[in-house]
């Protein structure tokens, strides 16, 4: 069985008067991954350790389903956890370690056996059921960790940074396989990471965090294309924001202006993509993927180019506009272009975001 997660209100406050959540509420959808992410200190942690029933809440309710959880102890939750560190017994084998859950759970050691190898099994590490944990790869550590959180089939799945303390390959190879095993476990998952990337390829649903808040909740699309504010355009992915004055014509458009440039955006268009926007002061953000190289004669602007960094099939592009806004922006690797250069842009009119400004 599967539950929704339910967090009304939370808030941790620590005894030096240290708030580490300050009116946290958002719901976990039920069979799905939703994601944490934000800077060191922003909260995620608490709130997987509150849910766990590791850390008590100093306000706030912990809801799974409509069954209030808020002061049961962690042993009455059913839930698995997979820790930054593993946590996993070096003096055991890998089916001792994923057979423990079920020994404290007075399972029969036949049942236990059986049941371990099936979750081992599910992980793809069935033939290494006899080695120690030091003789594993931190790869394969972290899969004996799955397999032990998922063996004794927990209503829901806390992940702290499981993947942390992997070098960048294996890091990126089994953030893959671990999006598809829960997707094939379909376990409420919450999973905690400081890693952007990571948050936006797991989660269904990302929760993006700072100073005990939530920032914003929405799909990876969402937060990423189309970001609340200031902060979750900058921490989720590269962006380029400019302050900009937005004025209505009398032809039913609204005209952007961004200092080194002016967009227009059809009336309709525009209250349809930004309908908390309306005219005066406000943000515009584009995606360096959403800067091209243009024609002169349909340029939004003329770059400078200071910087170019080389990635593979593609190249970033830093510059400076005629007003001296710093830009970035890709090109494919075989573009001609050297710094000093001065290239003409046009921004695709389809991606880019308007922000209001906070009041």
């Amino acid at each position: 069985m599967s539950y929704e997660i339910r967090l009304h209100d939370l808030s941790k406050i620590y005894p030096d008067g240290t708030v580490a959540l300050g009116g946290v509420s958002f719901i976990c959808p039920r069979s799905a991954c939703t994601t944490l992410v934000g800077p060191s200190g922003s909260g995620k942690t608490t709130i997987l350790k509150i849910i766990s029933g590791l850390l008590d809440a100093s306000g706030g309710t912990v809801s799974f389903d409509d069954r209030v959880m808020t002061h049961l102890p962690p042993e009455k939750r059913n839930i698995g956890m997979v820790f930054q560190s593993y946590a996993l017994f070096p003096n055991m084998t890998v089916l001792e370690n994923v057979e423990f859950g079920l020994l404290v759970r007075k399972v029969s050691a036949a049942d236990r056996r059986r049941r371990a190898l099936e979750a081992l099994e599910s992980v793809q590490i069935a033939p290494l059921a006899q080695r120690r944990i030091r003789q594993l790869s931190g790869g394969q550590q972290q899969r004996v960790a799955l397999a032990r959180a998922i063996v004794f089939q927990p209503d829901i799945l806390l992940l702290d940074e499981p993947l942390s303390a992997l070098d960048a390959k294996i890091r990126q190879e089994l953030r893959g396989e671990l999006a598809a095993s829960l997707r094939q476990f379909k376990i409420t998952a919450v999973y905690v990471t400081h890693d952007q990337e990571e948050a936006m390829a797991l989660g269904d649903q990302v929760v993006v965090m700072d100073h005990g808040k939530i920032m914003q909740i929405g799909t990876p699309f969402e937060v990423y294309a189309r970001p609340a504010n200031e902060f979750v355009a900058r921490f989720i992915g590269t962006a380029n924001l400019y302050d900009v004055e937005i004025q209505r014509s009398a032809n039913a458009h609204f005209h952007i202006r961004l200092g080194f440039s002016e967009v227009s955006v059809a009336e309709d268009t525009f209250r349809q993509r930004w309908p908390g926007v309306a005219g005066g002061s406000a943000q515009l953000m584009c995606r360096p993927q959403d800067v091209s190289i243009a024609e002169l004669s349909n340029a939004h602007a003329r770059i400078r180019i200071s910087s170019l960094l080389f990635l593979g099939d593609r190249i970033r592009i830093t510059g400076e506009t005629e007003n001296g806004k710093t830009m970035r922006f890709e090109a494919h690797n075989t573009t001609k272009i050297s710094v000093g250069d001065v290239v003409p842009i046009r921004l695709d009119l389809d991606c880019i975001h308007i922000i209001p400004v906070a009041d």
